[in-house]
């Protein structure tokens, strides 16, 4: 069966695996987060990191300085384009993904 194929195991009579899989129900919004949060962890170490040297000083600073350091005083929207200079995109993202862009 294909759940035998997928899972490795026979399917427990009665039972409905995909009513009772997290990922399926009631998860969509935390996944949907959790994307984001690697679209702009993407651009940030592409965008600087990446450019800059994961090592300069400069750019270490200025993360500690503008996202690490006002925590949650300030929008995050405002800390992401503070430090990259622009608002944020998803084109690193998309690239990591194997997409051109």
């Amino acid at each position: 069966s294909l759940y035998r194929e997928l899972m490795g195991i026979e399917q427990i009579e009665g039972t409905n695996m995909a009513a009772s899989f997290g990922h399926l129900v009631g998860y969509g919004g935390r996944y949907y987060g959790y994307l984001w949060s690697e679209v702009i962890s993407l651009d940030m170490f592409s965008a600087r990191f990446g450019v800059e040297g994961i090592l300069n000083k400069k750019t270490g600073e200025e993360y500690r300085d503008l996202i690490l350091a006002p925590g949650g005083s300030q929008d995050a929207e405002v800390m992401i384009t503070n430090f990259l200079g622009r608002q944020a995109n998803q084109d690193a993202f998309l690239r990591s993904k194997g997409l051109e862009v």
